[in-house]
């Protein structure tokens, strides 16, 4: 009988030549809410209408960019640990141009992406629990590479 359910998850973003794990259950973990929870496709369309026949007619279309919506928790081991993992996750984020890696069992995808906005969390509670949220809606270009890991 087959198995159901996800057994592995990784979420990286590449940071010069390498790879940082945004879900290393240490530093960062993905938020199960908000991440990849809709995706929006839409096209960039060229038009033309006639002044004898109605309605307007498609004469080519390409993807545009896709926005992903993507959340983490940030940890520490203290307040200036979280803080160093904070801000060097925000600036992971800040990179005009990087690839994102996802990798769930044996399928992964990769995206190329480009500068996001983000949000912020660091209320009360969670600064007392050493913890806080990043969110990003990341404009990835509509081509994804996928592969099926052995």
């Amino acid at each position: 009988m087959p198995t159901t359910g996800l057994s592995y998850l990784d979420v990286e973003i590449s940071y010069g030549s390498q790879w940082i794990s945004l879900n290393d259950g240490f530093n960062f973990r993905i938020a199960a809410e908000g991440t990849r929870d809709s995706t929006a496709k839409s096209w960039r369309r060229t038009t033309a209408e006639s002044p004898i026949l109605g309605g307007t007619y498609l004469i080519h279309a390409v993807p545009d960019m896709v926005v992903e919506n993507v959340a983490f928790w940030v940890y520490g081991q203290d307040q200036t640990d979280l803080a160093d993992n904070f801000y060097f996750a925000e600036d992971l984020f800040e990179q005009l141009d990087f690839r994102m890696r996802w990798t769930y069992d044996d399928y992964r995808e990769y995206w190329r992406c480009q500068l996001p906005d983000g949000s912020f969390s660091r209320g009360h509670i969670w600064t007392h629990s050493v913890m806080a949220m990043q969110s990003y809606q990341v404009p990835r270009f509509p081509n994804v590479t996928r592969e099926r890991l052995p």
